[in-house]
Protein backbone atom coordinates (compact mmCIF):
# COMPACT_ATOMS: atom_id res chain seq x y z
CA UNK A 1 0.00 0.00 0.00
CA UNK A 2 1.59 3.47 -1.18
CA UNK A 3 2.55 5.87 0.88
CA UNK A 4 -0.53 8.69 1.31
CA UNK A 5 1.61 12.13 -0.31
CA UNK A 6 0.16 15.75 0.51
CA UNK A 7 -1.99 17.63 -1.85
CA UNK A 8 -0.49 20.55 -1.85
CA UNK A 9 1.87 22.38 -0.02
CA UNK A 10 1.42 25.28 2.47
CA UNK A 11 2.09 28.54 0.26
CA UNK A 12 4.03 30.01 3.36
CA UNK A 13 6.81 26.76 3.67
CA UNK A 14 7.74 27.80 0.26
CA UNK A 15 10.87 29.55 0.40
CA UNK A 16 12.64 30.44 -3.67
CA UNK A 17 16.21 31.03 -4.17
CA UNK A 18 17.32 33.61 -5.99
CA UNK A 19 20.56 32.99 -8.48
CA UNK A 20 22.24 35.83 -8.54
CA UNK A 21 24.40 35.27 -11.69
CA UNK A 22 22.57 37.11 -14.27
CA UNK A 23 23.94 35.92 -17.74
CA UNK A 24 23.72 38.69 -20.85
CA UNK A 25 22.27 38.18 -23.75
CA UNK A 26 24.75 37.07 -26.30
CA UNK A 27 24.85 39.95 -29.49
CA UNK A 28 25.79 39.22 -33.40
CA UNK A 29 28.85 39.91 -34.57
CA UNK A 30 29.42 43.37 -35.98
CA UNK A 31 32.29 44.22 -38.76
CA UNK A 32 31.99 47.93 -38.70
CA UNK A 33 32.98 47.89 -35.22
CA UNK A 34 36.50 46.74 -36.44
CA UNK A 35 36.35 47.94 -40.43
CA UNK A 36 35.45 51.54 -39.47
CA UNK A 37 39.61 53.34 -40.56
CA UNK A 38 38.57 57.17 -39.92
CA UNK A 39 40.81 60.23 -40.27
CA UNK A 40 39.79 63.72 -39.20
CA UNK A 41 39.57 66.40 -42.03
CA UNK A 42 40.67 69.16 -39.69
CA UNK A 43 43.27 70.24 -42.25
CA UNK A 44 43.54 70.35 -46.33
CA UNK A 45 44.98 67.40 -46.48
CA UNK A 46 44.09 64.52 -49.31
CA UNK A 47 41.41 61.88 -48.14
CA UNK A 48 43.93 58.92 -47.24
CA UNK A 49 43.43 55.83 -49.58
CA UNK A 50 43.26 53.27 -46.38
CA UNK A 51 39.79 55.18 -44.60
CA UNK A 52 36.26 54.20 -45.02
CA UNK A 53 35.54 57.21 -43.32
CA UNK A 54 36.02 60.82 -43.34
CA UNK A 55 35.27 61.67 -39.64
CA UNK A 56 34.83 65.47 -38.80
CA UNK A 57 34.33 66.03 -35.44
CA UNK A 58 36.16 69.80 -35.03
CA UNK A 59 35.51 72.00 -37.69
CA UNK A 60 31.06 72.03 -36.86
CA UNK A 61 30.97 74.17 -34.85
CA UNK A 62 29.33 77.73 -33.50
CA UNK A 63 25.67 76.08 -34.47
CA UNK A 64 26.39 75.14 -37.57
CA UNK A 65 24.63 71.87 -38.77
CA UNK A 66 25.65 71.55 -41.75
CA UNK A 67 29.11 71.52 -43.67
CA UNK A 68 29.48 71.64 -47.81
CA UNK A 69 32.44 68.92 -49.01
CA UNK A 70 34.15 70.18 -52.40
CA UNK A 71 34.84 68.71 -55.11
CA UNK A 72 36.72 68.78 -58.59
CA UNK A 73 36.46 66.62 -62.02
CA UNK A 74 39.82 66.11 -63.65
CA UNK A 75 40.08 67.80 -66.90
CA UNK A 76 38.87 66.29 -70.07
CA UNK A 77 38.92 69.30 -73.18
CA UNK A 78 40.71 68.39 -75.99
CA UNK A 79 43.95 70.25 -76.55
CA UNK A 80 44.98 72.82 -78.94
CA UNK A 81 46.91 70.63 -81.82
CA UNK A 82 49.31 72.22 -83.96
CA UNK A 83 51.87 74.96 -84.77
CA UNK A 84 50.53 78.76 -83.82
CA UNK A 85 47.38 77.16 -82.41
CA UNK A 86 45.58 79.80 -79.95
CA UNK A 87 45.05 79.73 -76.07
CA UNK A 88 43.05 82.42 -76.09
CA UNK A 89 39.23 81.49 -76.18
CA UNK A 90 39.71 77.85 -76.24
CA UNK A 91 40.69 77.81 -72.27
CA UNK A 92 38.67 75.06 -69.87
CA UNK A 93 36.62 75.90 -67.02
CA UNK A 94 37.43 73.74 -64.12
CA UNK A 95 34.01 71.68 -62.96
CA UNK A 96 32.76 71.74 -59.05
CA UNK A 97 30.78 70.05 -57.50
CA UNK A 98 29.64 69.69 -53.61
CA UNK A 99 27.66 68.20 -51.46
CA UNK A 100 26.21 69.04 -47.63
CA UNK A 101 27.01 67.09 -44.75
CA UNK A 102 24.88 67.07 -41.70
CA UNK A 103 24.90 65.77 -38.28
CA UNK A 104 22.02 65.54 -35.15
CA UNK A 105 21.30 64.54 -31.63
CA UNK A 106 21.01 61.32 -31.07
CA UNK A 107 20.10 59.36 -27.18
CA UNK A 108 19.39 56.83 -25.15
CA UNK A 109 19.13 55.81 -21.73
CA UNK A 110 18.43 53.34 -18.84
CA UNK A 111 16.61 52.66 -15.63
CA UNK A 112 17.30 50.80 -12.67
CA UNK A 113 15.90 50.55 -9.42
CA UNK A 114 18.22 51.10 -6.67
CA UNK A 115 17.06 50.04 -3.20
CA UNK A 116 13.78 48.20 -1.73
CA UNK A 117 12.87 45.85 -4.55
CA UNK A 118 11.57 42.04 -3.27
CA UNK A 119 12.77 42.99 0.40
CA UNK A 120 16.24 43.02 -0.26
CA UNK A 121 18.27 46.21 0.18
CA UNK A 122 18.55 46.79 -2.96
CA UNK A 123 19.15 44.99 -6.81
CA UNK A 124 23.18 45.15 -6.15
CA UNK A 125 23.49 41.53 -5.46
CA UNK A 126 22.47 40.47 -9.20
CA UNK A 127 25.12 43.33 -10.30
CA UNK A 128 21.81 45.56 -11.56
CA UNK A 129 23.90 48.72 -10.84
CA UNK A 130 25.29 51.85 -12.99
CA UNK A 131 28.06 50.09 -13.89
CA UNK A 132 26.39 47.36 -15.61
CA UNK A 133 24.15 49.92 -16.87
CA UNK A 134 27.20 51.75 -18.42
CA UNK A 135 28.33 48.64 -19.78
CA UNK A 136 25.19 48.00 -21.74
CA UNK A 137 24.64 51.51 -22.99
CA UNK A 138 28.13 51.18 -24.28
CA UNK A 139 27.21 48.15 -26.42
CA UNK A 140 23.88 49.57 -27.99
CA UNK A 141 25.87 52.72 -29.04
CA UNK A 142 28.17 50.60 -30.91
CA UNK A 143 24.97 48.55 -32.49
CA UNK A 144 23.41 51.64 -33.28
CA UNK A 145 26.76 53.07 -35.25
CA UNK A 146 27.24 49.97 -37.08
CA UNK A 147 23.08 50.11 -37.87
CA UNK A 148 23.71 54.39 -38.78
CA UNK A 149 26.50 52.98 -41.40
CA UNK A 150 24.24 50.16 -42.72
CA UNK A 151 21.94 52.67 -43.36
CA UNK A 152 24.00 55.48 -45.37
CA UNK A 153 25.40 52.63 -47.28
CA UNK A 154 21.96 51.86 -48.62
CA UNK A 155 19.65 55.12 -48.20
CA UNK A 156 22.09 57.77 -48.26
CA UNK A 157 21.49 59.03 -44.75
CA UNK A 158 21.52 57.58 -41.32
CA UNK A 159 17.96 57.37 -40.03
CA UNK A 160 18.78 60.39 -37.34
CA UNK A 161 19.69 63.02 -39.93
CA UNK A 162 15.61 62.30 -41.26
CA UNK A 163 14.50 63.91 -37.57
CA UNK A 164 13.95 67.74 -36.85
CA UNK A 165 15.88 69.95 -37.49
CA UNK A 166 17.63 68.32 -40.31
CA UNK A 167 14.59 66.92 -41.34
CA UNK A 168 16.78 64.96 -44.82
CA UNK A 169 14.87 62.59 -47.09
CA UNK A 170 16.47 58.72 -47.45
CA UNK A 171 17.01 57.95 -51.31
CA UNK A 172 18.96 55.42 -52.69
CA UNK A 173 22.40 54.75 -53.00
CA UNK A 174 23.04 55.29 -56.56
CA UNK A 175 25.09 52.70 -57.78
CA UNK A 176 23.82 48.80 -57.58
CA UNK A 177 24.85 45.69 -59.15
CA UNK A 178 22.50 42.87 -59.10
CA UNK A 179 23.59 39.35 -59.55
CA UNK A 180 21.30 37.29 -62.55
CA UNK A 181 20.82 40.96 -64.50
CA UNK A 182 23.10 42.31 -67.42
CA UNK A 183 25.53 45.19 -67.50
CA UNK A 184 22.98 46.86 -69.71
CA UNK A 185 19.97 47.01 -67.31
CA UNK A 186 21.36 47.16 -63.80
CA UNK A 187 19.54 49.88 -62.05
CA UNK A 188 20.00 53.09 -63.86
CA UNK A 189 20.03 56.40 -61.14
CA UNK A 190 17.56 58.87 -61.38
CA UNK A 191 17.35 62.06 -59.64
CA UNK A 192 14.17 61.17 -58.80
CA UNK A 193 13.19 58.85 -55.91
CA UNK A 194 10.31 57.00 -57.30
CA UNK A 195 11.77 56.43 -60.67
CA UNK A 196 14.93 55.16 -58.87
CA UNK A 197 12.92 52.86 -57.02
CA UNK A 198 11.57 51.52 -59.62
CA UNK A 199 14.15 51.05 -62.13
CA UNK A 200 15.73 49.06 -59.02
CA UNK A 201 12.78 46.71 -58.44
CA UNK A 202 12.53 45.78 -62.22
CA UNK A 203 15.96 44.88 -61.86
CA UNK A 204 15.27 42.90 -58.73
CA UNK A 205 12.40 41.35 -60.34
CA UNK A 206 14.51 39.82 -63.19
CA UNK A 207 17.34 38.67 -61.29
CA UNK A 208 14.48 36.23 -60.09
CA UNK A 209 14.95 34.18 -57.00
CA UNK A 210 16.29 31.03 -58.26
CA UNK A 211 19.89 29.88 -57.40
CA UNK A 212 21.45 32.03 -60.50
CA UNK A 213 20.26 35.32 -58.56
CA UNK A 214 22.93 33.68 -55.41
CA UNK A 215 26.10 34.65 -54.82
CA UNK A 216 29.10 33.21 -57.26
CA UNK A 217 32.27 32.97 -58.44
CA UNK A 218 30.79 34.74 -62.13
CA UNK A 219 29.30 37.19 -60.12
CA UNK A 220 32.55 37.90 -58.42
CA UNK A 221 34.60 37.79 -61.67
CA UNK A 222 31.86 39.87 -63.18
CA UNK A 223 31.83 42.77 -60.18
CA UNK A 224 35.33 43.23 -60.27
CA UNK A 225 35.42 43.80 -64.25
CA UNK A 226 32.65 46.48 -63.09
CA UNK A 227 35.13 47.77 -60.78
CA UNK A 228 37.30 48.70 -63.14
CA UNK A 229 34.76 50.04 -65.93
CA UNK A 230 33.12 51.86 -63.67
CA UNK A 231 36.36 53.46 -62.19
CA UNK A 232 35.81 52.53 -58.64
CA UNK A 233 37.94 53.77 -56.27
CA UNK A 234 40.09 50.99 -54.59
CA UNK A 235 41.30 51.19 -50.53
CA UNK A 236 44.88 51.07 -49.75
CA UNK A 237 45.38 48.08 -47.71
CA UNK A 238 46.75 44.64 -47.49
CA UNK A 239 49.82 45.89 -49.15
CA UNK A 240 48.07 47.01 -52.27
CA UNK A 241 45.10 48.67 -53.62
CA UNK A 242 42.02 46.39 -52.67
CA UNK A 243 37.91 46.52 -51.93
CA UNK A 244 36.13 45.22 -49.07
CA UNK A 245 32.80 43.29 -50.11
CA UNK A 246 30.38 42.14 -47.02
CA UNK A 247 28.66 38.85 -47.50
CA UNK A 248 25.41 38.28 -45.99
CA UNK A 249 25.93 35.14 -43.56
CA UNK A 250 23.30 33.19 -46.11
CA UNK A 251 25.55 33.90 -49.19
CA UNK A 252 28.78 32.38 -47.29
CA UNK A 253 27.21 28.60 -47.97
CA UNK A 254 27.06 29.67 -52.14
CA UNK A 255 30.61 30.77 -52.52
CA UNK A 256 32.51 28.22 -50.39
CA UNK A 257 30.34 25.35 -51.18
CA UNK A 258 32.71 22.66 -52.86
CA UNK A 259 30.42 20.85 -54.54
CA UNK A 260 29.45 23.33 -56.71
CA UNK A 261 31.02 24.05 -60.09
CA UNK A 262 31.04 27.89 -59.84
CA UNK A 263 31.95 27.67 -56.52
CA UNK A 264 35.02 29.89 -55.37
CA UNK A 265 36.59 27.31 -53.52
CA UNK A 266 39.13 26.76 -56.35
CA UNK A 267 40.77 29.40 -59.30
CA UNK A 268 41.32 33.10 -58.52
CA UNK A 269 40.17 32.33 -54.53
CA UNK A 270 42.90 32.73 -51.91
CA UNK A 271 41.85 31.21 -48.80
CA UNK A 272 42.66 32.99 -45.49
CA UNK A 273 44.96 30.58 -44.66
CA UNK A 274 47.27 31.65 -47.51
CA UNK A 275 46.50 35.68 -46.38
CA UNK A 276 49.55 37.22 -44.72
CA UNK A 277 49.30 38.64 -40.80
CA UNK A 278 48.88 41.93 -42.05
CA UNK A 279 45.72 40.58 -44.00
CA UNK A 280 44.42 38.48 -41.57
CA UNK A 281 44.50 41.07 -38.71
CA UNK A 282 42.47 43.54 -40.75
CA UNK A 283 39.30 42.14 -40.37
CA UNK A 284 37.36 40.66 -37.37
CA UNK A 285 37.94 37.02 -36.23
CA UNK A 286 36.38 34.82 -38.16
CA UNK A 287 34.72 36.85 -40.41
CA UNK A 288 37.06 36.48 -43.07
CA UNK A 289 36.08 34.26 -45.98
CA UNK A 290 38.61 34.76 -48.49
CA UNK A 291 39.67 36.88 -51.34
CA UNK A 292 38.79 37.27 -54.67
CA UNK A 293 41.11 38.79 -56.97
CA UNK A 294 41.59 41.96 -55.40
CA UNK A 295 38.35 41.82 -53.40
CA UNK A 296 38.18 40.74 -49.80
CA UNK A 297 35.04 38.67 -48.89
CA UNK A 298 33.65 39.58 -45.37
CA UNK A 299 30.96 37.79 -43.59
CA UNK A 300 28.70 40.67 -42.68
CA UNK A 301 26.48 38.75 -39.57
CA UNK A 302 23.58 42.12 -39.77
CA UNK A 303 23.89 42.46 -43.52
CA UNK A 304 20.49 44.22 -44.23
CA UNK A 305 18.01 42.71 -46.30
CA UNK A 306 14.89 44.11 -49.46
CA UNK A 307 11.85 43.43 -50.01
CA UNK A 308 9.67 44.20 -52.99
CA UNK A 309 5.83 45.67 -52.54
CA UNK A 310 3.73 45.74 -55.97
CA UNK A 311 3.18 43.71 -59.45
CA UNK A 312 3.85 46.81 -61.35
CA UNK A 313 5.50 50.54 -60.92
CA UNK A 314 5.48 52.57 -58.66
CA UNK A 315 6.90 49.94 -56.78
CA UNK A 316 8.52 50.13 -52.59
CA UNK A 317 11.30 48.85 -51.49
CA UNK A 318 11.57 48.53 -47.53
CA UNK A 319 15.02 47.77 -46.12
CA UNK A 320 15.50 45.17 -43.02
CA UNK A 321 18.04 46.21 -41.09
CA UNK A 322 19.45 44.38 -37.28
CA UNK A 323 18.78 47.33 -34.60
CA UNK A 324 20.51 47.08 -31.52
CA UNK A 325 19.38 44.55 -29.00
CA UNK A 326 18.89 41.71 -31.50
CA UNK A 327 16.14 43.57 -32.67
CA UNK A 328 15.84 41.72 -36.42
CA UNK A 329 13.18 43.58 -38.81
CA UNK A 330 15.06 41.81 -41.90
CA UNK A 331 12.52 39.79 -44.29
CA UNK A 332 14.20 36.26 -43.89
CA UNK A 333 11.84 34.84 -46.58
CA UNK A 334 12.61 33.12 -49.87
CA UNK A 335 11.28 36.55 -51.86
CA UNK A 336 13.32 38.90 -50.20
CA UNK A 337 17.14 40.14 -51.14
CA UNK A 338 19.99 39.71 -49.28
CA UNK A 339 22.14 42.94 -49.51
CA UNK A 340 25.97 43.76 -49.13
CA UNK A 341 28.33 46.55 -49.99
CA UNK A 342 31.37 46.79 -52.61
CA UNK A 343 33.70 49.38 -50.38
CA UNK A 344 36.43 51.30 -51.66
CA UNK A 345 37.87 54.75 -50.71
CA UNK A 346 36.11 56.29 -48.02
CA UNK A 347 32.73 56.11 -49.20
CA UNK A 348 31.01 57.18 -45.81
CA UNK A 349 31.30 61.03 -44.19
CA UNK A 350 30.73 60.94 -40.11
CA UNK A 351 30.21 64.33 -38.50
CA UNK A 352 30.73 63.76 -35.18
CA UNK A 353 31.12 66.75 -33.68
CA UNK A 354 29.64 66.20 -30.16
CA UNK A 355 31.24 62.71 -29.04
CA UNK A 356 29.09 60.10 -26.87
CA UNK A 357 28.96 61.42 -23.19
CA UNK A 358 26.94 60.49 -20.72
CA UNK A 359 24.29 61.94 -17.97
CA UNK A 360 23.28 60.41 -14.22
CA UNK A 361 19.52 60.90 -13.28
CA UNK A 362 17.84 59.77 -10.07
CA UNK A 363 14.50 60.27 -8.22
CA UNK A 364 13.18 59.51 -4.85
CA UNK A 365 16.01 59.67 -2.67
CA UNK A 366 17.68 57.72 -5.61
CA UNK A 367 15.12 54.36 -5.27
CA UNK A 368 14.95 54.54 -8.65
CA UNK A 369 17.95 56.07 -11.10
CA UNK A 370 18.83 56.06 -14.65
CA UNK A 371 21.92 56.67 -17.34
CA UNK A 372 21.31 58.21 -20.36
CA UNK A 373 24.50 58.40 -22.87
CA UNK A 374 24.22 61.45 -25.51
CA UNK A 375 25.73 62.56 -28.69
CA UNK A 376 25.63 64.68 -31.94
CA UNK A 377 26.36 62.71 -35.52
CA UNK A 378 25.57 62.21 -38.77
CA UNK A 379 26.81 59.51 -40.96
CA UNK A 380 25.85 59.95 -45.09
CA UNK A 381 27.36 58.05 -48.27
CA UNK A 382 29.83 60.49 -49.79
CA UNK A 383 28.76 61.84 -52.95
CA UNK A 384 29.06 65.05 -54.74
CA UNK A 385 26.96 66.71 -57.38
CA UNK A 386 25.87 69.85 -59.31
CA UNK A 387 23.68 72.65 -58.02
CA UNK A 388 21.24 71.84 -60.08
CA UNK A 389 22.21 68.00 -60.39
CA UNK A 390 20.76 65.88 -63.70
CA UNK A 391 20.64 61.69 -64.01
CA UNK A 392 24.68 61.57 -64.98
CA UNK A 393 25.98 65.01 -62.81
CA UNK A 394 26.21 62.70 -59.43
CA UNK A 395 29.95 61.82 -58.42
CA UNK A 396 29.67 58.52 -56.29
CA UNK A 397 32.87 56.22 -57.04
CA UNK A 398 33.42 55.16 -53.62
CA UNK A 399 30.77 52.03 -52.88
CA UNK A 400 28.54 50.04 -54.58
CA UNK A 401 25.28 47.95 -53.27
CA UNK A 402 25.44 44.64 -54.19
CA UNK A 403 22.07 42.40 -53.94
CA UNK A 404 21.31 38.30 -54.32
CA UNK A 405 18.45 36.35 -53.94
CA UNK A 406 17.99 34.86 -50.41
CA UNK A 407 18.71 30.75 -50.72
CA UNK A 408 18.14 28.15 -49.11
CA UNK A 409 20.58 26.94 -46.64
CA UNK A 410 20.90 23.30 -45.80
CA UNK A 411 23.30 20.39 -45.04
Amino acid sequence: MAVATPSQINANLVRQYWNTKLYQESLLRDIFSSLRTQFDHTSNIDIPSGALTMEFNTEANNGYRTQTLGFSNALRATPREGDLQLQIGFEETLREKSMDAYYNEFSHAVSLYNYGIHFSSGTEPMGVNMDLATKKLGAYMEELAGLYYRQALLQRYSRNLTRSPVTVTQSWNSNWYVKNVSDANQPAYNTTLQTHTDNIATALIAAGTGANANLDARYLTALHHRITTQRWEPLDIGGGKNFILTIPSAQKFHILDLDRSDSTASGYFVPTHRWTDKERYMFPEGAALGKWLNIYLVEDERAPTLTISGSAAPFTLTPGYVHPGNVDERDTSVGARDVGFLLGKAPLVDMYPVKLHHKYDDYNYQKWEGKGAFGERGVQLRQYDDVTPTNTSLEQRYCCVCVWARGNVSN
